[in-house]
């Protein structure tokens, strides 16, 4: 009887161990993610941001940060660390960023952003809802382009990401 009751205890020792990783793993936000699609909505005009066409873009959440970059597929190399102008140009437009502090609760995410290379960002927070579904999470929300001196309407964003880590 002792050894059946040992047996039991061990089992369910075991099984809830691998359950609470998994389940874990599962809702955490923490690790990196890959955008694959993004689309903003105004009004009635659907637009696709992102298709990962000609740009990359990662996702870091940590504990209690996050970072994302963004980078052109196809960016000439320089020959000197002295851009031209128009170099600088090229080179911003092939890489963006934004990072700061977020939380996450009953998958309501806030990105408080603290730097980014789109200074409207800078001081923002913008929540969004967050799903997240085996190795794929959905993020969206309204997105305040009238807040950020973006546009005279706010919009309705929606990305899709892909866990890589």
């Amino acid at each position: 009887m002792r050894i059946l009751f040992t047996l039991v205890l061990v089992v369910g020792f075991l099984t809830g161990c691998k359950t609470t990783n998994n389940s874990s793993q599962v809702d955490t936000l923490e690790g990196e993610w890959q955008l694959e699609l993004e689309t903003l909505v105004i009004g009635d005009q659907k637009y696709t941001t992102f298709d990962g066409k000609s740009r990359e873009m990662i996702k870091i959440f940590t504990d209690s940060h996050f970072a994302f970059s963004s980078i052109g597929t196809n960016r000439p190399r320089f020959n000197s660390y002295q851009l031209t102008k128009e170099q600088k140009v090229v080179a911003f437009d092939n890489f963006g960023g934004s990072l700061g502090r977020y939380s996450y609760k009953n998958n309501i995410l806030i990105e408080h952003i603290e730097y980014s290379s789109f200074p409207n960002y800078e001081g923002v927070s913008i929540p969004f809802k967050v799903s997240i579904t085996g190795d794929t999470m959905i993020q969206e929300g309204a997105y305040p382009l009238v807040k950020l001196g973006l546009g005279e309407q706010d919009g309705y964003l929606r990305a899709t990401f892909k866990r890589i880590k």
